[in-house]
């Protein structure tokens, strides 16, 4: 079975028209950040972080457990309790919320078309962070999250989200990632979910804690009950996203972990990161045979970056392209 995985999208649309027309996997796999931005103007993005930013820190002051739609929501039915300051606010912030939202369903419908009319196998879709819960959306019948789907006998899982608030996504309908600390105790659902269905490819958004999560200068952002489902379940395979600086493969107890890095452009607070990247999986009777890193150039060429044995023990570089621009003693993690 050959799986053609790929993460953080960000709106590159072409570039995913292209990899559809140029590659012939059996099953394309999306983990999350399909959508960048809510609007297409510049104006309209400033405007809308600025007032989600601004009622979020007031709700907050005022020992509001909302969110800032229903915290708007709250200001506009009870005039009488809020200054005028804020119900002007709150009364831009939801109409731009609907545009936010219009915007971004036309966007997934965009994305289904490009499916219908390119992609010759399956393909399933994960939503992240920047995203709004796929069952919302044209691809719901392609949606991951807290969902399994067989393919070839192999069972994949997936649970998506992150643990963070995206500046900038319409956060009443983003999709929840439901892990926290609470009176002493911890809950995460995507540990309890992964551990009940038991995959043979666990696929998320957000790393396990320790394993490609590092991001510079915050160190590890990842999940600790996906990293608890790891240490204990040991899966085949399980690929992430999110965190497009760690960039690699490691093999730790029998489960491969992989995060090919963004595919569609980004800029960062660690400057512009032209993606293209993802990766093509072998799979034989449920074992993991070899994992291709490539990268799509300009959205013209697909490069065969690093190829890595994973059959044996201890992964190795079978391949690596001497114009790579990625070492492969960085991308293989010990």
């Amino acid at each position: 079975m050959k799986i053609i995985y790929l993460t953080d999208i960000h709106d590159g649309l072409r570039g995913l028209k292209e990899l559809f027309l140029r590659t012939s996997p059996d099953l394309y796999l999306l983990c999350g950040d399909l959508i960048y931005k809510a609007f297409f103007s510049v104006d309209r993005i400033i405007e809308f972080c600025t007032y989600q930013e601004e009622l979020d820190v007031i709700a907050k002051q005022e020992n509001f457990n909302l969110t800032v739609y229903d915290y708007a929501t709250r200001a506009i039915r009870f005039p009488k309790r809020f200054s005028e300051d804020i119900i002007n606010k709150s009364i831009n912030y939801r109409n731009l919320f609907q545009q936010a939202s219009k915007t971004m369903k036309e966007k997934y419908q965009l994305v289904e078309n490009l499916v219908n009319q390119y992609a010759n196998s399956p393909t399933l879709f994960l939503p992240g962070n920047y995203d709004l819960d796929l069952q919302y959306t044209a691809l719901y019948d392609k949606d991951l999250h807290r969902k399994s789907s067989e393919i070839d006998g192999i069972k994949l899982t997936g649970y998506g989200g992150a643990p963070i608030a995206t500046s900038g996504i319409p956060e009443k309908l983003a999709v929840k990632f439901h892990e926290y600390h609470k009176d002493g105790s911890f809950y995460s659902e995507p540990e309890d979910f992964l551990k009940e269905e038991l995959p043979d490819i666990a696929v998320v958004h957000t790393p396990a804690r320790g394993f490609l999560d590092k991001v510079p200068s915050f160190g590890n952002v990842g999940s600790d009950g996906i990293r608890r489902y790891v240490d204990e379940c040991a899966p085949p395979l399980l690929v992430s996203g999110h965190v497009h600086e760690d960039q690699g493969i490691i093999k730790k107890n029998g489960t491969i972990l992989l995060n090919s890095s963004n595919f569609g452009p980004v800029e960062s607070i660690f400057g512009y990161q032209s993606g293209g990247f993802f990766a093509e999986i072998l799979i034989e009777n449920k074992s993991i045979l070899s994992v291709g890193l490539y990268k799509l150039i300009d959205n013209k060429e697909i490069v065969h970056l690093i190829e890595v044995d994973c059959s044996e023990k201890d992964l190795k570089a079978s391949y690596v392209n001497p114009d790579s621009t990625i070492d492969p003693d960085r991308f293989i993690q010990k």
